[in-house]
Parts: C-alpha cells; sequence; structure tokens
C-alpha cells in the first residue's frame, strides 16, 4: 500500500510466512522517524496541525463550568498549596501538579497585568496543550510503524479530530495517558528496530521509552498499556535477527528507570493514607450513587457489575457509531479492513493487535466512560489514516495515474478527509462534547448524558438560584464540590447545601422554599425516585439548554 503513494519514505514491509513460525518476523522501515531524516516539509506540516489543534483546544475553554471532577482537582491544588499531596488520592500527582503550576501561573499573570485568567481555563490549559502537541508522538508512532506520510494523515486525524477535541479540553487524567503512553510506543518500537549492533542506541531507546511508561503510570493507574506493549512485542517481531544474535531481551534498566520515573512524579504513592483510599476506592466502599443514565435506562456502572451487569456491551461501538464523523469512520472501516487483510505486515498487525485488545476488554467491564476512549482514538485514527491511502491508491490506479499519486487526487482526499472533519469541530465549540452525526439522528445527550453534558450547564442554573433564592434557602443538587465553589463565586454562601442522593434528603418532606436542580446526566439509583417524585409535584422555574438539549432543570417546591 505505501509503496504506491508518493509520499510514502518506507520501503514495503519483508513478510514470512506464516507456516513457519506462529507469529512473522518482519523487517520495518528504520528510517522513518522524524529525527533520522529531518524533512522540513514534515515538520511544517506536523507543526502547523499541532498549531491549529491548540487553538481548537484553547478556544473558549473557560466558556463551560466546572464538572465535579475538575472541582475534586482544583480542591486537590488548593490541598497541594497547603503542603497535601494525599488529595484526590484515586489518581496519581501528575496531572495535578500541572495544573497547580497553571493556576498559581494565571493568579501571578492577573497580579502582574490586572487581566484575569478564570480558573476553569487555567485548570484545563496544560491538558489543553499536551492533548495538541499528542498529534506528535502519534505521528511518530505512526512513521515508525508505516511511514511518514501515514503519520501525518493521523496526526491531521488527531489534531482536528472533535473527540480528541473533546476530551482533551476536560480536566481528567487520560489527556496525559495517552500523550507519555504513544511516546512509550514509539521508542520502544525504535529500540527494537535497531540492530543490536548499535547497542548506543538501543539502549537511548529503552531509556526513553521507561521514562515515558513512567510518566504514563503517574498520569493515571491504568499499567495494562504497558503490558499489552510487551504482548505484542514478544509475539510478533519488528526486526529480523542477524545472523548469530541472542534473543533481543529487554534490558534491566528499562523496568528499573520505569519505577523510578513513577515515583519521582508521584511521590504520595508512598503515603500510607493514600493506600488506604486507595483500598477503599478499589473495593467501592466510597461510592455515594451508582448508576449511567444510556439512552432512555438506568444501568450499572461499576467494575463489580463485570461482563454483564453493568452498562450495555455495545457502549463503546455505539460510541464509535454515532459520535465519530462519518468521514472518519469510512475511512477506520476502510483501513480496518486494508489491516485485516495485511495482518502479517507489523504496522497493520499492531493497530488491529491494539485496537482489538482495547474494545473487546473495555467493552466488558460493567463500568464505562466516554473519556476513557481517548486512548482509543489514536488507534482509530491510525486505522483511518490507512484507509485514506489506501483510498488514494485506489483512485491513482482508477485514474490511470501510472503508479504515481495525482497531486489533485492526493489533496482532495486530505480534504475532504482531514479537513472537513475539521471543519466539523470548529462548528460544534465550544460544546464539543455534544456533537452526533447523522447516525444518531440528532439525539444529543440522550445516548450519553453524564459524558456529553458533563455537568455544563450547571454554573447557570446555580447562577439562576443564586440571583433568585432568598436568604438560607436549601439548593439541592447532585455535586457538592461545584455547587460549594459557583456559590462562594457569586457571593451566596448562605445557600444551605445538600446534595438529593443523600439518605436524609426527603423531598416529600421539604419546607419552603427550596430550589432543586436536576441534571440528566446524574440521575442514579439512589435518586431516580426522589427525581419523579419532585418532576411530578414542584414547579419547574428554569431551564438551562444547549444546542436544543436540555443541560439542566431547576425546580422549586411550590404546587403545579
Amino acid at each position: 500500500m505505501a509503496s504506491d503513494i508518493k509520499f510514502s519514505s518506507s520501503a514495503p514491509a519483508v513478510e514470512i510466512d506464516p507456516r513457519k513460525s506462529s507469529w512473522p518476523a518482519v523487517e520495518l522501515d528504520r528510517r522513518s522517524g522524524l529525527l533520522a531524516s529531518l524533512d522540513w516539509t514534515v515538520v511544517g506540516t506536523l507543526a502547523f496541525c499541532v498549531m491549529l489543534g491548540l487553538c481548537l483546544r484553547v478556544s473558549s475553554l473557560g466558556a463551560i463550568g466546572f464538572a465535579e471532577d475538575e472541582m475534586n482537582k482544583l480542591d486537590a491544588i488548593r490541598a497541594y498549596e497547603r503542603g497535601d499531596i494525599s488529595a484526590n488520592a484515586e489518581h496519581p500527582m501528575m496531572m495535578k501538579a500541572l495544573m497547580f503550576v497553571s493556576v498559581k501561573t494565571a493568579s501571578a499573570w492577573h497580579n502582574l497585568t490586572g487581566r484575569a485568567v478564570s480558573d476553569e481555563f487555567a485548570l484545563r490549559f496544560p491538558n489543553a496543550i499536551v492533548g495538541a502537541l499528542t498529534a506528535i508522538p502519534l505521528f511518530l508512532l505512526a512513521a515508525a510503524y508505516f511511514d511518514r506520510w501515514t503519520g501525518l494523515l493521523a496526526a491531521g486525524f488527531w489534531a482536528f479530530g472533535i473527540n480528541a477535541i473533546t476530551l482533551n479540553r476536560v480536566g481528567k487524567e487520560d489527556t496525559l495517558l495517552v500523550f507519555f503512553m504513544l511516546f512509550a510506543f514509539y521508542f520502544y518500537v525504535r529500540a527494537k528496530q535497531i540492530s543490536p549492533r548499535d547497542e548506543a542506541a538501543g539502549r537511548r531507546n529503552y531509556i526513553l521509552s521507561a521514562i515515558s511508561f513512567g510518566f504514563m503510570l503517574a498520569s493515571k493507574y491504568f499499567p495494562h498499556y504497558f503490558g499489552l506493549n510487551a504482548l505484542f512485542h514478544h509475539k510478533f517481531h519488528v526486526r529480523r535477527r542477524e545472523p548469530g544474535e541472542l534473543s533481543g531481551k529487554t534490558p534491566t534498566i528499562f523496568y528499573v528507570l520505569i519505577l523510578v520515573t513513577f515515583l519521582l512524579a508521584n511521590p504520595a504513592v508512598l503515603l500510607p493514607q493514600v493506600w488506604d483510599y486507595l483500598n477503599a476506592y478499589t473495593g467501592e466502599r466510597l461510592l455515594d450513587h451508582t448508576g449511567y443514565f444510556f439512552g432512555d435506562q438506568l444501568y450499572k456502572n461499576n467494575m463489580s457489575n463485570t461482563p454483564f451487569w453493568g452498562t450495555p456491551i455495545y457502549f463503546y461501538l455505539l460510541f464509535m457509531a454515532i459520535k465519530i464523523p462519518l468521514l472518519v469512520l469510512a475511512s477506520f472501516l476502510v483501513g480496518f479492513f486494508v489491516s485485516l487483510k495485511r495482518w502479517r505486515h507489523p504496522g497493520h498487525a499492531f493497530v488491529i493487535f491494539m485496537f482489538l485488545f482495547w474494545i473487546v476488554p473495555y467493552s466488558l467491564i460493567g463500568g464505562k466512560w466516554l473519556r476513557y476512549a481517548l486512548s482509543l482514538m489514536p488507534l482509530v485514527y491510525m486505522i483511518a489514516a490507512v484507509g485514506v491511502i489506501a483510498l488514494i491508491g485506489f483512485l491513482s490506479k482508477f485514474l490511470k495515474a501510472s503508479g504515481k499519486t495525482s497531486p489533485i487526487v492526493s489533496a482532495t482526499i486530505v480534504i475532504v478527509f482531514i479537513l472537513l472533519p475539521g471543519w466539523t469541530a470548529y462548528a460544534h465549540g465550544p460544546h464539543y462534547a455534544l456533537y452526533i452525526n447523522a447516525l444518531g439522528a440528532g439525539r444529543s445527550g440522550f445516548y450519553f448524558p453524564h459524558d456529553e453534558f458533563y455537568d455544563a450547564g450547571l454554573r447557570e442554573a446555580i447562577r439562576f438560584v443564586s440571583d433568585i433564592a432568598p436568604q438560607h434557602s436549601i439548593i439541592a443538587h447532585e455535586t457538592p464540590a461545584v455547587t460549594r465553589y459557583y456559590l462562594g463565586r457569586f457571593s451566596r454562601p448562605d445557600l444551605n447545601s445538600q446534595v438529593i442522593s443523600s439518605a436524609d434528603f426527603d423531598p416529600s418532606k421539604l419546607t419552603a422554599p427550596v430550589y432543586i436542580i436536576v441534571q440528566r446526566g446524574r440521575i442514579y439509583f439512589e435518586n431516580r425516585e426522589k427525581i419523579a417524585f419532585i418532576r411530578a409535584n414542584f414547579k419547574e422555574v428554569h431551564e438551562v439548554k444547549i444546542k436544543e438539549a436540555t443541560a439542566a432543570e431547576v425546580f422549586v417546591n411550590q404546587l403545579k
């Protein structure tokens, strides 16, 4: 496939007869890395993708109010200021440390210039930067397994992809996880490609991979990506062994450096109270509410409900079908078919192996969230890039281009498959999460309300209550941290904040005035009967709509 493309820098992979080995050993091009052959056209194109991707990610970054998860990060930052690094202990420190620097820098900027930077913007800014920069390791990884043209296409899909942009704009750990994971994969495959005669280069790449894996684990406690990478390279060799070469084992320093980097970037893991918290957290003893409202039905969303008693197994497949732009989805399907046919090639084998080992286990796990799909998107975009190149090759032959890709054909394909999805992303800002393609029949906020709204509209609902509620009124909700923060910002600390799903909250026994904020994305088993009672008996006085979808409603305990 790559040999049909004018822009390809890689020689075709050599395939081994699979009858002679359970997994074929295949030679990869060793000149595919960016630094191996610096091409300023490639560098310029990649820089263009990163810059435009950053613009999409930072545009109106503070336009949406905090989600409850993000407020937990802001609370952790306040704890860091007091010297307490154990806050928000279910997550490692890496992202919170970057957020700490960002928030402190925003405060210093305000003091220096008098220009205020919102907490929402400052908290999310590190992820927006890292999210845009992720196009670089994705390019390198795709170029290492395929060629630079495939790498640039994959980077373009990421830079302008609405799904990646959506999740890079929230204050969660997945953005850093993916960034370091891709670098770790890249340096590892480069180490495996290098001849054992170049021991220094191989060792350097193992060291860089180990550091990246350490930072990955210090970003999010998802070690299975390390295991999947090891399993793939154990079964699939990306370079032919040279005569007399012993089996290439990963050096011990690789594993040592992962641990050292992890501990240096995440020293909180050494604290006993963190382990106590993690033990309670993983044992699901800290859950205040359970359930995920998916479509029009409430499902259990806990790990303990794996495999068949949690959210439906088609959760992520539905996400792909209705949340990925159709052009990207079509190129992915073409690329998936091509990769299945060419599975003996290490690049195709890698994307198929990693995709299947993502979609199957994650679909079976009872607890599902759309933010987990961020680590799926690099694989989707790599496979989509394979599909685009296959389409270019097919059209070139169809147009009798004499084995050379017509620039017009290539430019047209790139515009259609990259820039149009990029325009789709631009057109749906800042509420990227509510995007849904034609297959979703316009039902934004219906199938994945928690993840699609992610508490968007909550700030506006709290402001409404703050503006009209009498002194010392009750404000009921499902977001104690966010409500506390915005009541402080709106100068209404007098309001009595209560949680609907709390066992001692009974809407049938409330005395006026009580203002209740109901969010479709925060309907749980613990509050659904209470919310049904509220809808039936209380008066709706305000509704926050986003793109025609109801994000939040405010009820008051008055007769309808």
